[in-house]
């Protein structure tokens, strides 16, 4: 009666995001915007139903709501206090994952990648170094720290691995955007210019279904880890 209703839930949950994920992709303006805030919202919900589960990855997705409220939702948009909030959900999912790896080794390269990028960052940007450069690079880093971690539990953390990796893909995705911007000579007429550009909000094709992963990987847990 537990597995019919686990799944159920996911279903009905499915059910909701589908529309939402379709008008993410094909409409624009405010119902964007709105339409992508309650589809990550609603993720939320769904991981908060399983949170004496997985009360880790609950509270990631309640950070990351909260980032995207301060980058989707508020005008002018808060890109600093969006990036502490999403870099809190890659730390407690971290947490998540150190948990089944149980290892030092992991945990004192992941404090020394940390620690690299921040130095890596200031040496590179000097006197342009500020809160938000150190705080994305902090962020990209326990992102690509995660989907190593995720990846090497693969049996028990499938969904959430699959998420990561498409979470980075709309993170590169993202960053190539704004690397046309000035920082990056990317021609038009190049493929890369047009596949970052296409007519779909492509960062969101990528971005919405690794929550829904990450949420589903709490729902559909199998064994408490």
């Amino acid at each position: 009666m537990k597995i019919q209703k686990k799944w159920l839930i996911a279903a009905l949950f499915l059910l909701i995001e589908l529309p939402l994920y379709h008008m993410i992709l094909t409409t624009g303006g405010d119902k964007l915007v709105y339409s992508s805030f309650i589809s990550i919202v609603v993720c939320c919900i769904y991981a908060l139903i399983w949170a004496k589960k997985e009360p880790l990855t609950a509270a990631g997705l309640t950070c990351t709501m909260m980032a995207d409220y301060f980058l989707v939702i508020c005008d002018p948009i808060e890109r600093t206090w969006g990036m502490v909030f999403f870099l809190a959900a890659q730390s407690l999912y971290a947490i998540r994952l150190h948990r089944l790896i149980r290892g030092r080794v992991f945990l004192t390269l992941r404090i020394g990648i940390l620690s690299l990028g921040a130095a890596v960052a200031w040496m590179v940007l000097g006197d342009k170094t500020d809160l938000l450069s150190i705080l994305s690079i902090l962020y990209y880093s326990n992102l690509i720290l995660n989907i190593f971690a995720a990846f090497s539990q693969f049996k028990v953390e499938k969904l959430a691995a699959i998420g990561f990796l498409l979470l980075i893909l709309c993170d590169t995705v993202i960053g190539l955007q704004v690397a046309c911007n000035g920082y990056l000579p990317i021609s038009e007429n190049s493929i890369i210019y047009k596949i970052i550009f296409m007519d779909f909000h492509l960062s969101w094709f990528f971005y919405l279904p690794s929550q829904i992963l990450l949420a589903l990987s709490v729902g559909l847990k199998q064994k408490h880890p």
